[in-house]
């Protein structure tokens, strides 16, 4: 064996025995899914939609001490992440993040599963393609899919650098093995917000049955109203959502809903220029004064403001536009 397969072969031990080190198994009544410790105070990443239905949850550590989960640090449901507080923190080290830079396409990587009944297994793949999903999320594709209990397990790279997390996934029909690169797992924990109770996982699946009530505004609502002052709506209207969705999604719905209900009394203050958005912003707030939850008050102004977007889309159709002075569009970000 020459010295070069040889110093891979212990490096890929060593990366093996730190990762492990620093494994958790959750147990989660039935089944189980894999996380990893990425702070002092035991903050423990996974998958968030292999623990979302979890009635309880015990994290099961290295060396077999058992311990129940009660409290989430932190979610954030468009890149299917949860960080969960071990009741123990000071039981398992933390395993060190690796760069921000991805993996690329060929790369070999290894996926570190945490058993119940055996040692941490490394299931050796590579990266089949780099997906670029937006601005918010681009991910790896591995060469071949995982099983359900290895979401939430750390991925490493040859040199032993955590550069991700591992998901078992489904896309049109289609078994998927993805990683969510750890560029997105180390601003979690500057954001971390008091703990929450584990009701807080159930958060993505509760808005999934919710009811949406978006306005159907006629193109009617804009008339009288200049180009100008029809962009300037547009923009701040998305510049809100584009930075309260985030806000939500990672718990801050206070924040979120804060920031709308600001956005919203800005408009109804400098755009006497146009009325009807004027009417459709003070019936937004007028909606909120009748409920008492600050989700349901973010959800009832974020309803108004793509009431607004959707009308002012279509009237962007019905004007036709100077091949000089294009009318610009924001990006749209919906929540999940």
């Amino acid at each position: 064996m020459s010295d070069d397969v040889q110093a891979r072969r212990a490096r890929a031990e060593e990366a093996l025995r730190r990762t492990s080190a620093s494994l958790v198994l959750l147990d989660l009544g039935g089944r189980t899914a894999t996380g990893f410790v990425i702070s002092d105070e035991g903050h423990v990443v996974t998958s968030l939609h292999a623990v979302s239905s979890a009635r309880a949850i015990t994290a099961v550590l290295p060396d077999g001490l058992r311990s129940p989960v009660v409290q989430v640090a932190a979610v954030d449901e468009r890149r299917d992440l949860a960080v969960l507080c071990l009741s123990v923190p000071d039981l398992v080290p933390a395993l060190p993040l690796g760069p921000s830079t991805l993996p690329s396409e060929g790369e070999a990587l290894h996926v570190v599963q945490a058993h119940a009944d055996r040692p941490p297994e490394s299931r050796p793949l590579e990266v089949r393609a780099v997906q670029v999903l937006g601005e918010w999320l681009t991910l790896l594709e591995l060469t071949r899919t995982l099983p359900e209990d290895a979401s939430g397990s750390p991925v490493v790279d040859a040199r032993g650098q955590v550069v991700g997390l591992a998901t078992a996934a489904l896309a049109n029909g289609r078994a998927l093995g993805l990683v969510i690169p750890a560029r997105y797992i180390a601003p979690l924990l500057k954001t971390l917000g008091p703990p929450r109770p584990l009701s807080a996982l159930d958060a993505p699946r509760q808005r999934a049955t919710r009811v949406r009530q978006v306005p159907q505004h006629p193109v009617g609502l804009l008339d009288g109203c200049a180009t100008p002052a029809v962009e300037s709506v547009a923009a701040l209207l998305g510049q809100a959502i584009n930075v309260g969705a985030p806000a939500y999604n990672r718990g801050d719905v206070e924040g979120c809903y804060r920031l709308y209900m600001h956005t919203a009394e800005q408009l109804i203050d400098e755009r006497d220029d146009c009325p009807g958005v004027q009417r459709a912003l003070r019936d937004g707030l007028l909606r909120c004064e009748a409920l008492k939850d600050a989700e349901d008050r973010a959800w009832a102004l974020r309803d108004t403001f793509d009431g607004l977007m959707d009308v002012i889309g279509r009237w962007r159709q019905s004007r036709p536009a100077s091949p000089a002075s294009p009318l610009k569009r924001p990006p749209k970000t919906y929540l999940n």
